[in-house]
């Protein structure tokens, strides 16, 4: 087995412990794949069939609006799920890009593969329900910070919280995800 599928599984173990039965039935339908930095895992407009696990590198989730702006909505790393949660269950198009920032090695199921084994299997269903709960408590957690912080505030939580998102995302990424203007983001890390 790789290396990569290897650290899949024991993460997942960690999460909900699955039988020999059920990984057996999972292992088949997983399938690494590797991005060059700049590459897309899913493009915005095109429905997104793919669910993928982060084993090595960094990916962020963007949009453009009405101008072409580019506005960064989350970032992920080792042991995430990228995914388009919009057009993944809905399997209508995608409204957001998923982009490379680093070359990226990830482990991908399928849209109706997993729905086969969650139909087979409850434990891998319920483990699907713990992963999508993770997601949700993260995504519920930055809003609120967005929302409700200063630019100042933002900055310190990513430092505090998310240290690797100052380490390993371009400041102009990261100045769109925290909602204000580079010249900003600059201005604040310089108070530091």
């Amino acid at each position: 087995m790789l290396p990569a599928l290897e650290n899949y599984l024991q993460f997942i173990q960690q999460i909900h412990p699955l039988s020999q039965e059920s990984i057996e039935a999972l292992v088949p339908f997983l399938v690494p794949k590797n991005f060059a930095r700049k590459d897309f895992l899913v493009h915005q407009g095109n429905v997104s069939d793919e669910l993928h696990f982060i084993v090595s590198g960094c990916v962020r989730e963007y949009f453009e609006d009405a101008n072409a702006n580019e506005i960064n909505t989350w970032f992920g790393f080792e042991n995430a799920i990228a995914v388009s949660t919009y057009s993944f269950f809905s399997q209508k198009p995608s409204l957001t890009n998923i982009q490379a920032l680093e070359d990226t090695e990830t482990i991908v199921i399928k849209h109706e593969d997993l729905q086969k084994l969650f139909n087979q299997f409850h434990e891998i269903e319920r483990l699907g329900r713990l992963l999508a709960e993770q997601y949700l408590v993260q995504i519920e957690e930055i809003k609120i910070i967005l929302q409700t912080l200063s630019a100042r505030q933002r900055y310190e939580y990513l430092l505090q919280n998310k240290p690797e998102f100052i380490k390993r995302i371009p400041l102009k990424y990261l100045a769109s995800f925290l909602g204000i203007k580079l010249e900003t983001l600059s201005r604040v890390r310089g108070q530091k």
